[in-house]
């Protein structure tokens, strides 16, 4: 179960006008948003290792068949 607090002084929780600039920016904040969530965009045949895994599995089945 969370536990909460209860804010008991009577201090001001406004933003300073730094932390208001930094949001601001909604095509930095977007960007950054979208580079985290979605997926990269290479394909599989251009990143080495997955060619590199691609073609091993290829020449397996490949010398699977000649050999039968």
């Amino acid at each position: 179960m969370r536990k909460f607090t209860r804010n008991i002084d009577n201090k001001s929780l406004q933003p300073t006008e730094e932390q208001i600039k930094r949001q601001k920016d909604f095509s930095r904040i977007h960007h950054d948003y979208e580079k985290l969530t979605k997926r990269g965009k290479k394909p599989l045949y251009r990143d080495p290792k997955a060619l590199i895994f691609i073609v091993l599995v290829a020449v397996i089945i490949l010398l699977l068949f000649l050999e039968s």
